[in-house]
This record gives structure tokens, C-alpha cells and sequence, in this order.
């Protein structure tokens, strides 16, 4: 399998400012045409990544996988880049606008993208849970976020190589699904979507009561 190399990926993540959506639409009409060439974009880069790592996008070695996050990574840090936290009594205090006192802290430290994901080997990160619990759940933070972006990103990637690959074929309609079973997957993705936001610390997403709450709908839905 084609290894990508480095002046590969940088084509891949590069942003090329002929085609960049540096602004907002104008108009309707400049919000579709945007639209229109950031899809030419997208499919061209699909059909590089294809020539590239051949059997792409049902096969994904992990050296291609990691290029690739390494180059979905630089993008997510330009949008959220690192935070300066104000370290006090084991403390881990944001730095912000509502508390620039705190920049006057004698220990401080930056995490970002780099120093969650890559400072850390995932056995480090593992023994910071018990060793430093406070810095854990916000290194935590960041890589669950970074890993969601890059996996949304692969998707979309996988998603249009694979319409470029049945570019010309005729889809045929399969088999309407049971209700039940749309239940049963529906049911099946919301726990996963719930776990994730309870990951990320979304109060709302409690996972105790999605599970009750879905067989208490199971045992209604299967009563005779």
C-alpha cells in the first residue's frame, strides 16, 4: 500500500486560498456558488487520498489513518487554539477575560491540541486519571473533542470516495426495513450518541436514564 508522504499531506490539509471560504456569503447566489466549489474541492482531495492509499476508503492502513488525523488535528487547532490555565493548590483555573488576575500566576500551563494529543502516549494518559485527576478530565476534554472531529472528518471522506467510486452505477432500492427494527437501530445510535455527549460532559445526556427510559418504551411497545 502507497505510503502518503509528507508533502502529501500538506497538499491534503493545505489551505489552498484560491478555493478557501475565508468569507461569509454575500448573497444566495455567492453562498451556492461557495458551496458548489468547496464540493469540487472536497471530491478532489478524495480522489488524491484514493490514488494515494490504495483500497481507500474500505481499506485505511493506520499510517495513512494517522497522516491523516495529523492533518485533521492542525485544522482543529487553528479553530480552537490552546488555553492558558493558571495552576493553584492543584487547581487547573482558566485564563480568561472574566479572570485576567489569574495570568499573574506563578506555575501556569498551555493545553491545546499538542499537548493533549500528542504529549501524552495513551498509557501516560491512562495513568494521569489516578495520578493527576483535575489536568485529566481537561486533557480528557480536548482529546475526546479532537477525536470526534477527526472522525467526522475521515467520514466525510470516506463518504465521498465512495460516491466517487459508484459514480455511473445504477442504485437499486433494497428492502424497507420493519418498523421495529428502525426502532431498534434508532434506539441503538441514541446510546451511543449519549454515551459520547456524557464523555464530553454534557449534563443532559445521562445515560442511566436513557437506559430506563428505553425499557420502559420497550416493554409499552412489546406488550400484547
Amino acid at each position: 500500500m502507497a505510503k502518503i508522504n509528507a508533502k502529501a499531506v500538506e497538499a491534503l490539509v493545505g489551505v489552498d486560498q484560491s478555493v478557501a471560504l475565508d468569507r461569509d456569503p454575500v448573497s444566495l447566489k455567492d453562498g451556492a456558488y461557495q458551496q458548489a466549489k468547496a464540493g469540487d474541492r472536497i471530491r478532489s482531495i478524495a480522489k488524491f487520498v484514493m490514488e494515494q492509499a490504495k483500497g481507500f476508503p474500505e481499506v485505511v492502513a493506520d499510517e495513512v489513518k494517522e497522516q491523516l488525523n495529523e492533518g485533521y488535528r492542525l485544522r482543529f487547532n487553528e479553530n480552537n487554539p490552546p488555553e492558558q490555565y493558571a495552576v493553584i493548590d492543584g487547581n487547573y483555573l482558566l485564563i480568561d477575560q472574566s479572570n485576567p488576575d489569574l495570568a499573574n500566576a506563578k506555575e501556569k500551563i498551555n493545553i491545546g491540541v499538542d499537548y493533549a494529543c500528542v504529549a501524552f502516549t495513551q498509557q501516560q494518559f491512562g495513568k494521569l486519571k489516578n495520578e493527576n485527576p483535575k489536568l485529566y478530565a481537561i486533557v480528557k476534554s480536548w482529546r475526546d473533542r479532537v477525536s470526534t472531529y477527526c472522525s467526522n472528518r475521515l467520514g466525510d471522506l470516506k463518504r465521498q470516495a465512495k460516491a466517487i467510486l459508484n459514480e455511473g452505477k445504477t442504485r437499486e432500492r433494497g428492502a424497507t426495513a420493519d418498523f421495529s427494527k428502525r426502532i431498534d437501530d434508532t434506539f441503538s445510535d441514541l446510546a451511543t450518541k449519549c454515551k459520547n455527549a456524557s464523555a464530553r460532559g454534557d449534563e443532559t445526556a445521562n445515560e442511566t436514564k436513557f437506559r430506563e427510559a428505553r425499557i420502559a418504551f420497550m416493554v409499552k411497545w412489546n406488550a400484547v
